[in-house]
């Protein structure tokens, strides 16, 4: 706890080098360099969580496929993950990080020493020490909250996902409601680079599907033959229709009527 204090305080010692002593400017500053730091895990967190969402209609294939062979069903699954490249626990070890900071934080500006009173108000905060008598901080992490979960998720019909969407930013608007302001504000800046941060996993990962062709769908034994006979019936149209020609006319072209009034008035 000490450490965390001893870092903000470093923090606010940055902001009066450059002329603008505050704690509130020295959280955001500290809340970039932690999402810098953190970047490469969440960005594999991110990435699996997705690939995750997206290979869901596959496993429920396979699930469904093969419900009275669990050993083969986990197989399956298995041999999908490493298909993908997608990690089931990816997504684990970024938040576990996340949350000793989160407590740290807590904690910390529960008995923050400011150095100097007046520079422990931000914007329309009076301390970021005690909570937001406005509750617009509170408004601010439901929304940024949302929107993250919102451009995250890959399937909208999935109920679970539609649960945590909405619970998520009203649990995230309670606590920041209650807790000292520098603790929202963190949780705020975090959402939006975080948002930021998944836009451009979402573009990125559109461009891989488009190049490699590894699409999510699913198609079943039943379309699969529909579209290899629809294939095979197309096939053999183009090969009667040139067999049809070439009797006719010795080629193809010369079977044709039009070729054929041609021949008629050369003669």
């Amino acid at each position: 706890m000490q450490w965390f204090a001893d870092v903000i305080q470093f923090m606010y010692g940055l902001t009066g080098s450059i002329g603008l002593p505050n704690y509130g400017l020295a959280i955001i500053i500290m809340t970039i360099v932690i999402k810098l730091v953190l970047f490469p895990l969440t960005q594999k967190q991110m990435k699996s969580m997705r690939a995750m969402q997206e290979i869901q209609p596959k496993i429920k294939y396979i699930q469904d496929k093969y419900k009275d062979d669990s050993q083969t069903m986990q197989t399956k699954v298995m041999e999908l993950y490493k298909e993908h490249g997608v990690n089931p626990f990816g997504g684990c070890l970024p938040l576990l990080i996340q949350m000793p900071i989160f407590i740290a934080f807590y904690q910390s500006l529960f008995n923050f020493n400011f150095k100097v009173a007046e520079h422990a108000s931000f914007l329309w905060i009076p301390n970021i020490g005690s909570p937001d008598p406005y509750y617009i901080l509170a408004i601010l992490a439901a929304a940024t909250t949302f929107l993250q979960q919102k451009v995250s998720m890959v399937n909208t019909k999935d109920q679970t996902q539609k649960t945590m969407l909405y619970f998520m930013p009203v649990f995230m608007a309670w606590i920041a409601a209650t807790m000292p302001a520098g603790l929202p504000l963190y949780w705020v800046v975090f959402n939006i680079l975080g948002i930021a941060q998944q836009l451009y996993v979402n573009a990125t990962g559109k461009r891989v599907a488009l190049e490699t062709g590894t699409g999510v769908r699913v198609e079943t034994q039943v379309e699969s033959t529909v579209i290899e006979k629809e294939k095979e019936s197309k096939t053999d149209l183009k090969t009667k229709a040139k067999t049809a020609g070439r009797e006719k006319g010795g080629k193809s072209s010369n079977g044709s009527k039009d070729t054929r009034k041609k021949g008629k008035k050369r003669r």
